[in-house]
């Protein structure tokens, strides 16, 4: 098992046009987490060191004790903070394919994914929702999204479903498999030897045999 200041961490870099960027780069001002973690962003360094200078960060990029950063592509994006642009869309599922190469191929340690823009993704390459979709499809094992605030932790057993569609999508077999891939990853991940897990039923009189 790798130590903690081994562990390469992979970085898409979301919608260029959104909070992602300015997120990640005002994460690794404090450069104390280098002590923890090697990062490495998929995208262009010329691109980020824009995005720096435009914001006014600080975090140093490339070299030892700095921020890595992959170029996935080399020529320029024009930016347009705060708006919808395909093009920039494009860009985002650049990095989340490379970012997520990494990952199969075992150069990367973890993923982390910045936001998208989950209308500007879309194309004839890239038909998903979202990340978590096509990191279902790529990778083994069974995706759950995790929402997570201090000791509670939120599984869902659908995933970017209209709420007027959740019905049709649930099943014994989905429940089943959710909760058990939630046990496990409450045990793996957040290290809880015996975790309690409560299912939320949307609607707790479950119809009452059609009366409702």
């Amino acid at each position: 098992m790798k130590k903690a200041e081994n562990i390469i961490v992979g970085i898409s870099i979301g919608d260029l046009n959104g909070i992602g960027s300015e997120i990640i780069l005002k994460t690794f001002e404090d450069t104390r987490i280098l002590e923890f973690c090697t990062p490495v962003i998929f995208a262009n360094v010329k691109i980020l060191s824009f995005i720096k200078r435009t914001l006014n960060i600080e975090t140093p990029l490339q070299g030892i004790d700095k921020v890595n950063v992959l170029n996935i592509w080399r020529e320029g994006v024009d930016l347009n903070f705060g708006t919808n642009d395909e093009n920039v869309g494009k860009y985002a599922i650049k990095s989340f394919v490379a970012a997520t190469k990494a990952l199969k191929e075992n150069i990367i340690d973890v993923l982390v994914t910045a936001p998208i823009n989950k209308y500007n993704i879309q194309s004839e390459e890239f038909k998903f929702p979202g990340h978590t979709d096509y990191l279902d499809k790529e990778l083994s094992g069974n995706a759950l999204m995790l929402m997570v605030q201090d000791n509670l932790r939120v599984g869902l057993l659908t995933d970017h479903v209209p709420v007027n569609e959740v019905a049709k999508h649930l099943t014994e077999n989905l429940i089943i498999q959710k909760i058990k891939t939630i046990h496990q990853t409450l045990i793996q991940d957040f290290k809880i030897n015996k975790p309690k897990i409560a299912v939320l039923a949307l609607n707790p009189h479950a119809g009452d045999n059609g009366v409702i």
